[in-house]
């Protein structure tokens, strides 16, 4: 009776093993490429940088996009990707060095990465939900494609991203050093020494608004406002049921950004804390059940201003009420109020345009 039993077990166990294996099997790889981005009209240009997988300086690595000036449009903005990529691991190190134009200086950090938040991120997929042409109907499908996204400020801030289909997320915050070493000339000939480096640096400055130009010159490039740009706040989107939306996506002054995908979750809101909005992606049905789609642009500063009034301590509800007899192409069909404990405040004056289209299937 012993040996059968033990036979029993032996079985048991051999069949769990191989399940975990067949799962483990199953189970996609995440994989992900790296990427850069600056605040608008601040370029920078990496001379070097690594995202290293390994345990070590030594270890493998992607690159970081090089050889190339970027000027984001926005900060979170994917630009200059690297060509080549990583499957299944999370990057432990970033190593870089670049050069700030507006400073004309030159920044570099070795920088060691929450390695476990980042792959946390990654390892089970992005799930967001897509229209089946065929079946006419929504299904899920998890993404497992990521770029890492190093974000670079004048005076050396390090902004460090995680981005996918749905969603962008800060995963750190880090302080390079400035490095007055660096061999420029290996990448542009003609700085060849400082004289060099500033006549190359003024030229690729030539085409900077005059604003960014004065801020140059007069040396008030305004290294503490990007600090500001990652306060967070008690801020709750509010919807009514009856406009029925499906989606809202928001992208935030700091880079972030959030999907929401209403009509799968029963409506529920996720409570957390979050920057100020700078664009509203949100998908929505008229009165005649007809899918629409609206974009609200925000302008930065003013949406600042108020915000800061308010402060981060007080909960705000970030009401959006939807005129559903808005028509295609119409720039007024939405209207955003917050709402705090004495009151409301009209932000109309802080949305710089909207638009409202047809879409015809969701997702």
């Amino acid at each position: 009776m012993k040996k059968k039993k033990y036979l029993s077990t032996s079985i048991i166990v051999f069949v769990i093993l191989l399940n975990s294996c067949q799962n483990s099997m199953k189970q996609k790889k995440y994989f992900w490429d790296a990427s850069v981005c600056t605040p608008k009209n601040y370029p920078a240009e990496i001379f070097s940088g690594h995202l290293i997988v390994g345990k070590t300086l030594e270890s493998g690595y992607v690159y970081m996009p090089f050889d190339r000036i970027i000027n984001s449009s926005h900060l979170g903005n994917n630009d200059g990707s690297s060509s080549g990529e990583a499957t299944g691991i999370a990057p432990k190190f970033l190593d870089i060095t670049w050069l700030s134009y507006a400073e004309n200086k030159s920044y570099s950090g070795i920088f060691e990465l929450d390695f476990e938040k980042i792959e946390s991120l990654m390892i089970n997929g992005s799930e967001r939900p897509y229209w089946d042409t065929k079946t006419k109907k929504i299904g899920i499908v998890k993404d497992y494609d990521f770029t890492i996204n190093a974000g670079l400020f004048p005076g050396g801030m390090v902004v460090l991203y995680v981005f996918s289909l749905s969603n962008m997320t800060i995963v750190g915050r880090y302080k390079a050093h400035e490095d007055d070493n660096v061999d420029w000339k290996m990448a542009h000939p003609s700085m060849k020494d400082k004289a060099g480096i500033t006549e190359y640096v003024n030229y690729m400055n030539e085409d900077l608004p005059q604003e960014i130009k004065d801020q140059i010159a007069n040396n008030t490039i305004p290294f503490g406002y990007w600090e500001t740009l990652f306060r967070e706040y008690h801020i709750m989107p509010l919807i009514k049921a009856e406009d029925k939306v499906e989606t809202i996506r928001l992208k935030y002054i700091n880079g972030e950004a959030e999907s929401i995908f209403l009509s799968l979750n029963g409506n529920s809101m996720p409570i957390k804390k979050r920057a100020i909005p700078r664009k509203i992606n949100i998908v929505w049905h008229d009165v005649n059940d007809v899918r629409m789609e609206t974009d609200i642009f925000f302008d930065e500063k003013k949406s600042k201003a108020i915000f800061e009034r308010i402060g981060t301590a007080e909960p705000i509800g970030f009401v959006i009420d939807i005129d559903r007899n808005t028509k295609p192409r119409e720039t007024q069909g939405l209207s955003v109020k917050l709402k705090i404990s004495s009151g409301v405040i009209d932000i109309q004056e802080a949305i710089e345009s909207q638009e409202s289209f047809t879409k015809p299937n969701p997702y």
